[in-house]
């Protein structure tokens, strides 16, 4: 009699009966139990990811009290990555408080809302100074979402290397500074109300209004429209309480205002426009263009010597208390 053969390989009738039948449990169980795909699994775990930053970051917002010192302002939408902005405010403290706007048509809940999404940053921005204006804490640091951002012209394209070196003190002694020195693009002058060009005029580009925009978003007289307007690019800066708070409130509800129902430019023009003019807003000359060194020594504390002159520049302060 032939021996037995103690192993031998399943029929292929068979074999395509377990593999189905393997497939077709590996399916419910995805469809029915809670399981998921390998590469399922995998994008879950990134959104998981995603939705544990905003959920701390919101944590942090909720935290906001009166011994706060610094509110970080941005405008994001839900495809953002703000992981570095969570590992900044990790980094500062508790006296550090972001303040996010979702700008999403369908807002992310756990993010502040703005009073309008036209304009993007600037809709959040005016939005958090009519939010909070009562209680804002002494330093606001109005930001953009992406970390790497090309306006970014010292330490590099990241803003949280700009942010850990800006000096307080220069807030407190200008109330306003830009996070950008480089005077290309904006300086001299970049926008010239009164002279709107012919392409502007036959576009009906928000330029060729300009002094109609002007007179509305500061409530003032034709005649109180400049005729030049230069300032540092773009929409990155710091402001003090105190200047913040030389405007009424009533002028930056206007500002939103204006912001939410022009029909003179899209939500994009919106945002230029206001770009051009924040330095105003906040109480700076119209055409704002400081020197490029002394701005780096003031803002970043990067003094010199100066290579070729051995000037040495002081950086500002404000007058003891």
């Amino acid at each position: 009699m032939a021996k037995r053969r103690l192993l031998r390989w399943p029929a292929p009738r068979t074999t395509g009966l377990t593999f189905l039948a393997l497939l077709l449990s590996t399916l419910t169980l995805f469809l029915f139990g809670g399981g998921s795909l390998p590469f399922q699994a995998a994008h879950r775990e990134q959104e998981s990811l995603h939705d544990q930053v905003i959920r701390h970051l919101a944590e942090i917002t909720a935290s906001y009290s009166n011994g706060s010192q610094v509110g970080l302002v941005l405008a994001a939408t839900n495809s953002e990555d703000l992981s570095w902005l969570l590992e900044y405010c990790k980094e500062r403290g508790p006296g550090t408080i972001p303040f996010i706007y979702s700008t999403d048509l369908q807002p992310d809940p756990r993010l502040l809302v703005p009073r309008t999404i036209r304009g993007r940053e600037a809709a959040a921005y005016l939005s958090y100074i009519v939010d909070h204006y009562d209680r804002l804490p002494p330093y606001s640091i109005f930001i953009h979402s992406n970390i790497d951002q090309w306006h970014n012209d010292l330490f590099g394209p990241f803003t949280s290397a700009a942010l850990r070196n800006l000096r307080l003190d220069a807030v407190d002694a200008m109330g306003y500074v830009n996070l950008r020195c480089q005077h290309d693009p904006g300086c001299p002058t970049s926008v010239h109300p009164w002279s709107p060009t012919q392409i502007d005029i036959e576009g009906n580009d928000i330029r060729a209004f300009f002094p109609e925009v002007y007179q509305t978003i500061f409530d003032v007289s034709a005649d109180q429209v400049p005729e030049h307007i230069g300032n540092v690019c773009c929409g990155q800066f710091a402001v003090s309480r105190e200047r913040i708070q030389q405007r009424s409130k009533k002028d930056y509800e206007r500002m939103l205002t204006w912001a939410a129902e022009t029909e003179r430019t899209d939500s994009f023009g919106v945002g230029w426009v206001y770009e051009k003019i924040w330095h105003i807003i906040f109480g700076m000359e119209v055409e704002y263009c400081p020197r490029y060194e002394q701005c780096r020594c003031d803002v970043y504390g990067w003094c010199g010597p100066l290579a070729g002159t051995g000037e040495t520049l002081q950086a500002v302060r404000a007058p003891a208390s």
